[in-house]
């Protein structure tokens, strides 16, 4: 536990405050309880690819969507292979 109560997070986690696909109200891109570094690596990421035409979900800080969209109508399903990721 830290001293706020709460249980540590990841490492992965800890870069943005929460996980990828974490739905709770913290996962916010602009949630008023992350600060620091981890506001900070949000606010990077959502200025960075706002630069390139994509447009953040304010209720998810990684879910980005490319306006105006190439190909609305169209879902893109494809594998991803595990030894794709990376830590």
């Amino acid at each position: 536990m830290r001293s706020t109560g709460q249980p540590a997070l990841p490492r992965r986690e800890r870069r943005h405050g929460t996980g990828y696909d974490c739905f709770d109200t913290l996962a916010h891109t602009l949630d008023p309880r992350i600060q620091g570094e981890q506001l900070k690596n949000r606010l990077l990421l959502k200025e960075g690819l706002e630069r390139h035409g994509l447009q953040n979900y304010e209720l998810e800080w990684w879910h980005y969507t490319f306006k105006p969209e190439t190909h609305p109508e169209t879902y893109f399903d494809f594998p991803v292979a595990p030894s794709s990721l990376t830590e």
